[in-house]
């Protein structure tokens, strides 16, 4: 297809889609309305001192980028709009829900409330616009949003405080296996005359939701039709995390030996949660890569 009949393509689908929303102008004003809902809460995400200004939330906005365009590309390649019928009682149980979590989540600063309610809220939208069909034709974006909510504190924090204890005493074993003069004591590795605190971002979390979310994204985009290859890779995602959280403790320990604390703690920490993205992108394709010769050879897949 030529750049042309590409550009006439697209142009004929939004002129489908407004026609759609014209013989729906309800459908104007709740888009209205989540925009004015939910641009205070973007804006108290981002400014100042934002949870999605952190490394522990940075992978907030990407997920819903990616969110927001797949749902745009989706309802986009929707063929005839016009015979998905809406269904009204079920987008207002969507949106009761979302008023139930918005409301509190607003007047008492309850973040994972506010972002759990724009999936609710936008769930609604779609069921008042295409109703169950058009659901199934985007359920998959708007559960990757899911991983945009921050997850509060006090589900996180023990999580976190068993992962950080147990990426310490891997990295200190490694580390001792390679003749280095290293201890621990809890989630401090003493390793020469330095010490180095294994902090909430080197835990896992946030490296285990991201990978999770890019595995569930990558299974979604390539279609595979192994159950083995759809269910297995999301489990194993977990140890790949961990894995890749060692890889990245073992980088910074060394950096620090053998440069100093100020290379540790200065441009090479960056790099070095570089390396972890791309130490656990490469094992989970690689760990599909082997779930698929499994599947070829035991059940043909």
């Amino acid at each position: 297809m030529n750049t042309l009949s590409q550009s006439n393509s697209l142009a004929l689908k939004v002129r489908e889609i407004h026609a759609h929303f014209t013989a729906n102008k309800s459908l104007w004003l709740m888009f209205a309305g989540l925009a004015l809902m939910f641009i205070p809460t973007l804006w108290s995400l981002f400014a100042g001192n934002g949870l999605w200004t952190d490394d522990e939330h940075s992978h907030g906005p990407i997920i819903l980028s990616i969110s927001l365009w797949l749902l745009w590309t989706r309802w986009n390649e929707t063929p005839d709009l016009q015979r998905y019928k809406p269904a009204p009682a079920l987008a207002w149980v969507c949106f009761l829900i979302a008023g139930a979590l918005y409301i509190p989540g607003r007047a008492l600063d309850i973040i994972y409330f506010e972002t759990g309610a724009f999936v609710w809220l936008l769930t609604g939208i779609v069921l008042m616009s295409g109703g169950l069909g058009l659901l199934n034709k985007l359920k998959f974006p708007l559960f990757f949003m899911i991983f945009m909510i921050p997850l509060p504190n006090s589900l996180v924090g023990p999580i976190t405080g068993v992962m950080k204890l147990a990426v310490s005493t891997v990295t200190v074993n490694v580390l001792a296996w390679g003749g280095l003069p290293v201890a621990r004591s809890g989630v401090v590795i003493y390793l020469g005359h330095y010490q180095l605190l294994v902090a909430d971002a080197c835990a896992g979390m946030r490296t285990l939701f991201m990978l999770e979310a890019l595995g569930i994204l990558y299974l979604n985009l390539v279609h595979h039709h192994s159950i083995l290859r759809n269910i297995a890779l999301p489990i194993l995602i977990i140890p790949i995390s961990f894995t890749a959280n060692v890889i990245r403790v073992i980088v910074l320990s060394l950096i620090t030996y053998y440069c100093g604390n100020a290379a540790g703690q200065g441009f090479l920490h960056g790099f070095a949660g570089m390396v972890l993205f791309a130490a656990g992108l490469l094992m989970m394709l690689g760990t599909d890569s082997l779930l698929r010769m499994i599947g070829r050879r035991f059940h043909g897949d």
